[in-house]
């Protein structure tokens, strides 16, 4: 049981993830965006890339726990 609910929080918190992921490209995609702006969001961007991949990490481990 716990378990699966680690597996949906994790799923959830990658949903989250995702969907910022999407937004701070499109800002950073925007011709109008000024360049501090920009160079936050890139910033931002890359931490939640790496947040994700550790997601993805800890999600597989805890399928390779099951098998």
């Amino acid at each position: 049981m716990e378990k699966s609910i680690s597996k949906l929080r994790i799923a959830e918190r990658k949903k989250v993830i995702v969907k910022r992921i999407e937004k701070l490209e499109q800002f950073i995609l925007e011709e109008n965006t000024n360049s501090l702006a920009r160079k936050a969001f890139e910033i931002n961007l890359r931490h939640l890339r790496e947040e994700h991949k550790e997601l993805e990490i800890l999600e597989r481990s805890l399928l390779n726990e099951e098998a």
